[in-house]
């Protein structure tokens, strides 16, 4: 069932087959070890706000990692609340030996409910955990090989881990943290000292002297590189840098005298070509270079690959596979009037080399003709925080654009105004310059198109049951069509009842359904838009576009956020707490101006006496995160919406404004909600009811 999330989160849930208590989602944590060598074997520990008994499946993105459920016996499960740091629980990991090292999203489904989003690390070099007892001073620091990838924890204020290595004159050492990259999408991690971990480290020479010292590279993970100018031990310390500490902070050092390799420069590569490019990164012997090739039928978008060095084989580094031909800005492209003249569609490259650069180009635009300006950077670990700035052919500033709404890479769209000779300038916000401060700008022309959000985090759903999603579609470029929504790879016996989001109207309810001989099983599933557009010479063209997936945060001060992720997991599960929700009637007239009910009745399986609150949307007090009745369509107060003790039946009134959209057959779903919390409801949907709102008569 869909589990709604307000302000603060204290959930529990039981893994018998009929719960005592009501039954909601688990909240994965972190993970200890952080990672686990390629083609080995390990155990790990999976925090939880509840119970994982029984877990039957693991999903990984990228695929190929096995985990299964490793604990043999019952696990007593910690009280949950807000901040609490969640029950360990064991699971034994196999990674393939041809598995690409780096951070892997993962999730779990048991017999009771899917999971959150939690991570683990793929690492190229053996796993040491840190020992118990007191490591935080230089004297008592654990001795470890080179390479080594060390996983500890940060679990106490002003915990520090001290770490020793021996080298030899003229070695390079790196050292890279994977700490906020481990926890960044983990629902609550809330702490007296703040919320993720803040790394920083520190390497000391063998007088107790800092040699070298980083505090955020890749967000606030840190990454050091010293070379070695003499023979002996070293000491690299680990903690926060507020001296925070929680059970929580889980983190991985890979601690190496290998290159660790950050970007190629320049980033992209058309389909069917190659081009030479620089690699950027740390513990480089002298400056190299690579050669980036794609097939003419690889797929399009970022792929990751090892490079060949004089070193030998890199980490793997990302790579944008594109159709369209590539061009390098130069320092020279610094001024409006210098600006490198590009014809759409086009992709560009651009190094910022001074401090305070600005980098221009300019292409010819068409009045009433959409243009399309998106920079690549942030969203690839790249350390820059990119502006792009929009000016008319008299050289008028007509927009700026410093981030889009899910990264620090801007996305600027516009209509031309008038036929002329258009500029676009970039910089970086705070004007830092380096061989490390890289950009792909994707510059084209576009026509009508949407983009697709929504509330499809995960879904469980006993068999006969039915849940809800809630689907959002942003219309740009003056777009005003309907869209189809599909759900693709639903588990076995387990539908997605039809629907159109009309022109008109940007959201829309997904209506789960399980069949009643469907059997326990878990998939990860893709929510598609397809829509008909017609493409800027006019000519109709259909478009499809998966739609993005946000997880749920709980951050400091009780507010609720959302955060990118791959993955949207869907589960049947044992009976839950309702066995039934029923709408009635199944086809609704409502006139504009006028009122119509949905009587509802929920029934309850045995001993589950909790209150259930009757609602049609998806609210966080004022807020709706998801909504699914049409435009000039409401909640009446006539509602009877809260069914306690033995009162099984209640009423959703609608009432529809004169102006109301007229909507033909639109399914919706009433939704019962069973409260978990105070700020955590799990959501049953009934039986669709198919919504008519008519035409409002001409006014005479």
């Amino acid at each position: 069932m869909r589990c709604r999330l307000l302000l603060a989160a204290a959930l529990v849930v039981f893994s018998t087959g009929r719960a005592s208590a009501a039954t909601g989602f688990h909240q994965l944590g972190s993970v200890f070890p952080a990672a686990v060598q390629r083609g080995t074997t390990a155990t790990v520990s999976v925090r939880c706000s509840s119970s994982l008994e029984g877990a039957y499946q693991s999903f990984f993105t990228p695929p190929g990692i096995r985990m299964t459920y490793a604990e043999t016996g019952p696990v007593k499960v910690a009280a949950a609340g807000r901040g609490r740091a969640g029950t360990q629980f064991k699971f034994k990991v196999t990674v393939p030996k041809d598995q690409l090292p780096g951070r892997c999203e993962f999730r779990l489904a048991t017999p009771v409910a899917v999971s959150s989003v939690s991570h683990l690390l793929v690492t190229d070099y053996p796993v040491v955990e840190e020992k118990s007892g007191d490591n935080g001073r230089h004297e008592a620091a654990q001795s470890v090989p080179l390479p080594a990838a060390v996983c500890g924890v940060c679990d106490r204020a002003e915990d520090v881990d001290c770490y020793r290595v021996r080298g030899r004159a003229g070695q390079q050492i790196v050292c890279q943290i994977f700490a906020q990259r481990m926890t960044e999408a983990v629902h609550d991690m809330v702490s007296r000292g703040g919320y993720h971990m803040d790394p920083i480290l520190t390497l000391f020479n063998s007088h107790g002297q800092v040699v070298a010292q980083d505090d955020n590279t890749y967000g606030g993970d840190a990454v050091v590189h010293y070379r070695l100018p003499a023979a002996g031990e070293y000491v690299l310390e680990v903690r926060d840098t507020r001296y925070a500490g929680d059970p929580r902070y889980s983190y991985c050092v890979e601690i190496s005298d290998q290159p660790l390799i950050e970007a190629v420069y320049p980033l992209a590569v058309q389909r069917g070509t190659s081009t030479q490019a620089e690699v950027i990164g740390w513990g480089l012997d002298r400056p190299q270079t690579t050669t980036l090739a794609a097939a003419a039928d690889e797929p399009i978008g970022w792929t990751r690959r090892r490079l060949e060095l004089a070193e030998g084989p890199s980490n793997p580094v990302g790579m944008l596979v594109t159709d369209y031909p590539q061009g390098m800005l130069e320092p020279r492209h610094s001024t409006r009037e210098s600006a490198l003249a590009i014809a759409l569609p086009m992709g560009i490259n651009g190094r910022f080399s001074e401090p305070g650069a600005k980098h221009w180009i300019s292409f010819q635009a068409v009045k009433g003709r959409w243009y399309r300006f998106e920079i690549e950077a942030q969203r690839q670990a790249m350390p820059i925080d990119p502006v792009v700035e929009l000016y008319d052919p008299r050289g008028g500033r007509l927009l700026e654009i410093d981030d889009s709404p899910t990264s620090q890479d801007p996305r600027l769209v516009f209509q031309a105004a008038s036929d002329g000779r258009y500029c676009v300038a970039i910089r970086d916000l705070h004007g830092r310059a380096g061989p490390e401060l890289i950009y792909n700008l994707r510059a084209e022309e576009i026509g009508p198109d949407f983009e697709l959000q929504g509330e499809y985090y995960y879904a469980f759903l006993a068999p006969g049951m039915r849940t809800i999603w809630f689907a959002k579609i942003n219309r740009v470029n003056g777009f005003t069509g309907p869209v189809r929504l599909e759900v693709r790879n639903l588990p076995k016996g387990v539908s997605a009842t039809p629907v159109t989001i009309p022109k008109g109207m940007d959201h829309a309810a997904i209506i789960l359904s399980a069949s009643q001989d469907a059997k326990i099983s878990a998939s990860l599933a893709d929510v598609i838009g397809h829509a008909e557009v017609q493409d800027p010479s006019g000519k109709p063209r259909a478009i499809s576009h998966r739609g993005e997936v946000n997880c749920e945060l709980q951050s400091q001060g009780g507010g609720q956020g959302r955060w990118p992720i791959h993955t949207q997991l869907v589960g049947v599960t044992r009976p839950l707490d309702l066995k039934s929700v029923i709408a009635k009637p199944e086809n609704l007239v409502l006139v504009p101006g006028g009122k119509a009910e949905i009587n509802v009745k929920i029934e309850r399986s045995e001993g589950f006496t909790d209150p259930v609150g009757l609602e049609a949307a998806f609210t966080y007090f004022t807020i709706k995160w998801g909504e699914q009745l049409p435009p000039g369509v409401t909640v009446g107060k006539g509602s009877t919406t809260r069914l306690t003790g033995k009162t099984l039946e209640g009423k959703i009134v609608l009432e529809a404004a004169a102006g109301a959209l007229p909507v033909e057959r639109l399914p919706i779903a009433a939704i019962a909600s069973v409260s978990i919390s105070f700020s955590i409801n799990t959501f049953y949907a009934s039986n669709p009811v198919y919504l008519t709102v008519p035409a409002a008569p001409a006014k005479k």
